[in-house]
């Protein structure tokens, strides 16, 4: 099958990636005019997930280059160890962001194409696979909209987190585990796709990924022609979890730290904490797997088209198409599934709900809708089969080349019209009404000029305010995040997943300041040296306080830089040292 696939001579060719990246562009344009100065903001209101993307991403290209060793010391939650493992890592996304950002040292215009070109890559991924098992181009097309066009895709989620756009390897995936491994050299062929793969986020796209192929690996052994190809999968899925456990080392040894973490997240409240509705789940709204009309529609009679085909002898170029395709869109439904769904008013638990009360690990899946990338890809494949079959019938039936070639092309425009219809008549992320004609973008955050010079002089604590009383899920702490790109310097503030044990105590002192009492305890918990504050998000009265701050503690702030209302002031003794 990998032989078959020959993915490097066609990923090579440059119409293709072409040809998706533009199609990319033009669903999120302005943002292709923009790469470098805005930043994707279809929700509006989770800004701050892509600022930690971002922030993610930077750290630990930042971290390969100059001190691999410390990769998990990220500089945010200070003094706290290994505070990367608070949140998702997304690793995967490193070789689409790393190139660019070290390049240019631009993080805005670096998880832009991140996020551009790892769509783009999906969709040219999800192509080459159903045209090599359909024969046809416009499959490839077709199967790939089916994917790309999706609300969850461009619009509700994967723009607020644009790691999770590197999702290029899930569609090769599929195709390549389709046909039993003749060997374990074969198999083995796998693993880098997996590991890879899984490393966008272990939480969600590690058992989107492995989950599909366990049930692959159960089918395959249930039969004695397949039961060697099954036990040579379920070894390199033991390989590829082999590979991830220094990383999920990393999770637990934070869950070690922290007895109560499920407590410490602004989350508490989740997708997961209420039934699923069906069959409501999947016919609507945000999530990957929406079974739209035009999906469903194609797909079945496509099957009906293929059924009459096959009595008639014909058989497609490669065969599994069908049977993959299904695998992935079902096991993907199950997984997108919550611990709990009601069908006509009765209550039932899902198989999550099982692993959640024996493996304590998937209690960590808050939002188990996003397993649902799984089914999509499942849906991409057979859209694209589905239309392959219809095509190849048209192709029979209209013997004249000329005449075949109109009617697979007035047919492709009419899917392609009706997928692009059922998106943008999906959209209902904040309020009902169309979707927009310009895909929101908003400011990357940037750095003053006349404050970098003092905040790249050392590597000492920071600390931005201000920050509301506890100060533990404000958004500026991902803003925070954002500005450290340009700094590096450790920074008191941080957002993410989970929060430490003692973040809340030291976040309610920040916003004490600048009372002496809160100042002297920060310094000696955490050896803050510099707080910046930007002086336009607070109340007269209390910019006043800044302007004249007390000094009868053991420190004092001293400013040392400004523009305009932004501050920047260094921690220094109270009395000054003799001399």
């Amino acid at each position: 099958m990998w032989n078959q696939l020959r993915v490097g001579a066609i990923l090579r060719a440059p119409w293709l990636l072409a040809f998706y990246l533009a199609g990319v562009a033009w669903l999120t344009w302005p943002l292709a005019g923009s790469l470098s100065s805005a930043l994707p903001c279809p929700t509006r209101i989770f800004i701050d997930d892509i600022y930690y993307s971002t922030w993610a991403l930077a750290h630990e290209s930042h971290a390969l280059l100059t001190a691999p060793w410390r990769i998990a010391d990220a500089n945010i939650y200070h003094p706290t160890p290994s505070a990367l493992f608070y949140g998702p890592a997304g690793l995967g996304a490193l070789p689409l962001f790393a190139p660019v950002f070290l390049a240019t040292g631009n993080p805005t215009l670096a998880i832009n194409v991140t996020f551009l070109v790892g769509l783009a890559l999906t969709g040219a991924a999800m192509h080459v696979v159903v045209r090599r098992w359909t024969g046809s181009d416009l499959a490839g097309v077709v199967g790939a909209a089916t994917l790309l066009a999706n609300q969850w895709v461009i619009w509700a989620f994967v723009p607020t987190a644009p790691h999770w756009a590197a999702l290029e390897l899930l569609p090769l995936i599929a195709f390549v585990a389709a046909a039993p491994f003749p060997s374990m050299r074969a198999a083995l062929r796998l693993l880098p796709l997996l590991v890879l793969q899984c490393l966008t986020d272990l939480v969600y796209v590690a058992p989107a990924v492995l989950g599909p192929l366990g049930v692959l690996a159960a089918i395959r052994i249930l039969r004695r022609d397949t039961r060697a190809a099954a036990v040579r999968l379920a070894a390199v899925l033991a390989l590829t979890l082999a590979a991830l456990l220094p990383v999920y080392r990393g999770y637990l040894g934070v869950r070690a730290a922290n007895p109560n973490l499920s407590t410490q997240t602004p989350w508490v409240v989740t997708e997961n904490s209420f039934p699923a509705l069906l069959p409501d789940r999947f016919l609507g709204g945000n999530d990957p797997l929406v079974l739209t009309p035009v999906a469903m529609a194609l797909v079945g009679l496509g099957a009906l088209v293929a059924l009459g085909r096959r009595r008639a002898g014909a058989a497609a170029p490669v065969p599994g198409g069908w049977a993959h395709g299904a695998l992935w869109a079902g096991v993907g439904a199950v997984l997108s599934l919550p611990a709990l769904v009601t069908v006509a008013g009765a209550f039932y638990r899902t198989p999550l709900g099982y692993l959640a009360m024996w493996a304590d690990p998937y209690r960590t899946i808050r939002v188990s809708s996003r397993l649902g990338v799984a089914g999509l890809v499942g849906l991409g494949i057979l859209s694209g089969v589905a239309f392959g079959e219809i095509a190849s019938l048209i192709a029979t039936r209209l013997r004249r080349p000329a005449a075949a070639h109109v009617g697979r092309g007035a047919l492709a425009a009419v899917v392609l019209g009706l997928i692009y219809h059922a998106y943008a008549t999906n959209y209902a992320l904040l309020q009902p009404g169309p979707m927009p004609a310009a895909y929101p973008l908003c400011a990357a955050p940037t750095v003053p000029a006349g404050l970098l010079p003092p905040l790249r002089a050392s590597r000492e604590p920071l600390l931005e305010v201000p920050l509301a009383p506890g100060g533990v899920v404000e958004n500026d702490h991902a803003a925070a995040m954002y500005h450290s790109i340009a700094h590096w310097r450790p920074l008191l503030n941080g957002y993410s997943s989970y929060w430490p044990t003692d973040f809340p105590q030291r976040m309610a002192d920040a916003a004490r300041l600048p009372d002496p009492v809160a100042l002297d305890r920060l310094v000696e918990t955490t050896g803050l040296a510099m707080v910046w504050l930007h002086a336009a998000r607070l109340s007269p009265a209390a910019r006043a306080a800044w302007f004249a701050p007390p000094g009868d503690g053991a420190h004092r702030l001293q400013l040392v830089a400004r523009s305009g209302t932004e501050l920047l002031y260094a921690v220094v003794p109270a009395t000054p040292s003799p001399g």
